[in-house]
Formats: C-alpha cells, sequence, structure tokens
C-alpha cells in the first residue's frame, strides 16, 4: 500500500479480467477489510489513554464513520436472525474463502461498543452505530464435547488456508474480548490452546494473547525466545529479522514490547489489572501509561509488588493484583 493509502499497481492488478473495481487481483488483500477496525481499536486506546479532546473530534470522529459505513453498505446480505452476512470474505490472509470471519465480527463488536460508551458522541452517531450494532452477529464458536470447552473458529466457514495467521484469537488481540478479568476466559485460553501456527518472532503475535490471556510461563518463553535471536549481521541487537519480511524487523520489537507490557498491566472496563502475566522469578522497574490521563509506577520482586505510585492518586483504587491459587474461594 501507498503511503496516500491506494494499492501498489503490483497488487491492485495490470491484467484484471472481470474484476470489479476496487477489488484486488493480489487474492490475500482481495476482501481483507478490517485493518480499518484496527486502526480504530488503536485510536480508541490513544482517546482512552489521553482523553484529548481535540484528538477525539478531528481524528478518530472523522475516520469511524466512513470506516464503519463501509461494512454495512457492501454486505447486504443477512442471515436468518436479520444480521448481517459477511459474504463474501475472507479471514486475514489466512483463509482467502470464508463466511462471517471472526476477526471482522470481533472489531465491529468492540469498536462499536468503545464508541457507543463516549459520552462525548453526537446523536446521529450514535444512532447510527447502535442500530449497526444490532445487525453484527456473535462471534463464531464451536463446542467439542470430548474435551468439554468452546473454541472461537477463523469464521462461520472458511477454506483455502494461505498464510500463517490464526485469525481466531484477534478476539484476544487486538480485539480484547477474551482476557484477563473479562467473561468466558477459558474461551480465549482454550482458542490460544488450540491455535495452528506457534511461531515466536515477526509479527506471530502468539505472545501478546497469551499475556492477555494470563498465560505466565507461555509469555516469559515468547520474550525469551524473541530477545535470544537477534540478526547475526547487523551490529544494533535490536535490528531482528528478516522473520518474515525484512531487516531491520520492526514487527519483532513491537510484539516484544507489547508483550511485556500486557504482562505486566493490562487494562480495560476501568480496572488497571498489575502482573496479570508476570514471572514471580523476574525483577522489574516500570512506569507505564493507563488510561483517563494516569501513570502506573512501580517495583516488582519476587512476585510481589513491593512499591507502587499511581497518577493521579485517586485511581489507586481501580488496582488489580493477581489472586494466588490458596487465596482463591
Amino acid at each position: 500500500m501507498s503511503f496516500w493509502g491506494s494499492y501498489l499497481n503490483i497488487n491492485y492488478g495490470y491484467n484484471r479480467g472481470d474484476l470489479k473495481p476496487g477489488i484486488t487481483e493480489n487474492r490475500y488483500i482481495r476482501l481483507y477489510w478490517q485493518c480499518t477496525l484496527e486502526l480504530l481499536a488503536l485510536l480508541i486506546d490513544v482517546y482512552d489513554t489521553t482523553r484529548d479532546k481535540k484528538f477525539l473530534t478531528d481524528k478518530l470522529l472523522v475516520l469511524a464513520p466512513p470506516f464503519l459505513r463501509f461494512y454495512r453498505e457492501f454486505n447486504k446480505g443477512r442471515d436468518d436472525d436479520g444480521k448481517i452476512l459477511f459474504k463474501p470474505a475472507q479471514s486475514l490472509e489466512t483463509w482467502h474463502e470464508a463466511v462471517n470471519p471472526s476477526p471482522d465480527i470481533a472489531g465491529l463488536q468492540w469498536v462499536l461498543d468503545k464508541l457507543l460508551a463516549l459520552d462525548e458522541l453526537p446523536e446521529e452517531l450514535r444512532e447510527e452505530w447502535s442500530e449497526l450494532r444490532e445487525l453484527i452477529p456473535e462471534v463464531p464458536t464451536r463446542t467439542d464435547a470430548i474435551k468439554n470447552r468452546t473454541v472461537v473458529l477463523p469464521a462461520l466457514q472458511y477454506d483455502h488456508l494461505a498464510n500463517f495467521e490464526n485469525p481466531e484469537l484477534y478476539t484476544v488481540f487486538p480485539y480484547r474480548l477474551y482476557g484477563v478479568g473479562k467473561p468466558d476466559l477459558e474461551i480465549g485460553r482454550a482458542t490460544w490452546e488450540d491455535r495452528l501456527f506457534k511461531q515466536t518472532r515477526c509479527w506471530f503475535q502468539n505472545g501478546i494473547q497469551a499475556a492477555l490471556l494470563g498465560l505466565t510461563d507461555e509469555a516469559k518463553a515468547d520474550i525469551v525466545t524473541r530477545a535470544s535471536n537477534p540478526h547475526a549481521g547487523s551490529r544494533f541487537p535490536a535490528f531482528w529479522g528478516p522473520g518474515m519480511d525484512w531487516i531491520p524487523d520492526q514487527d519483532h520489537g513491537s510484539v516484544t514490547c507489547i508483550t511485556v507490557q500486557r504482562m505486566l498491566m493490562q487494562c480495560d472496563d476501568g480496572k488497571i489489572h498489575l502482573l496479570p502475566a508476570w514471572p514471580k522469578d523476574w525483577t522489574v522497574d516500570f512506569k507505564l501509561h493507563a488510561p483517563n490521563n494516569t501513570t502506573v509506577e512501580g517495583h516488582v520482586e519476587n512476585g510481589s509488588l513491593t512499591k507502587v505510585t499511581v497518577s493521579p492518586e485517586e485511581r489507586r483504587k481501580d488496582i488489580v493484583l493477581p489472586i494466588e491459587p490458596d487465596e482463591k474461594t
């Protein structure tokens, strides 16, 4: 994609045949729309953190209406319950043929719920987005009777495996439907355990998702593996790669940073969960930003938070620490 947002010519295609305008010759990105929802989720997190009203009105509420309107206008079909039928569709770059892909559905649920919770939302957008939210189907799942567990599927129907993402885990990150302190945590964990692709490099999100699910040992292993594999041909150790693409591999470093931060702190629904996936044998000093212009600074040693400073102090009441097994009732 070029910096102004249009497709590269080679992806859009020179010999397009019967392809409709706007549909790429490149099959990997032909129906890959949910990147717009990823951007909105990122912007929502920025606003949650800063509460910058100008950012809200000049950025988030400018981009969100056309992005969300596209989903309603492009997907004209409806299922038996009157919900949007996402068809034709694909589930990321991995499943090129899909109906009701989980990343798109989870993204729409997450983004719309966060936007509709804004007090500053103009009434016409609230009405439009409330109607759209009612049209979004549930994330597709499958119940395994033998193992007595439920897992998220990449899509309601999916075929033509072509890449290495785990689309079903977009319900954990970037769209945090499942995670520490949330309902149905075990669905998220079972989905993580059931994933097809377990690589630990580049843009693979396994470490982030493990941290968000409170899987301490798994997140730790991901970080150790990533940090132990610098590019041998580069003098600067953080020039990872080439991973899946190039050197320096900014994906590798970015995923590492996000994983460490999510191991230390997770914030949703007004709570600040500290040490949700932090190893007891790792000592750390940290200072992180939380929603509502909040900073949290602390020291952790031998699995205990020995010092914590919260600014503003009134947010201290929102801190949640992990419950030890012998403390659970």
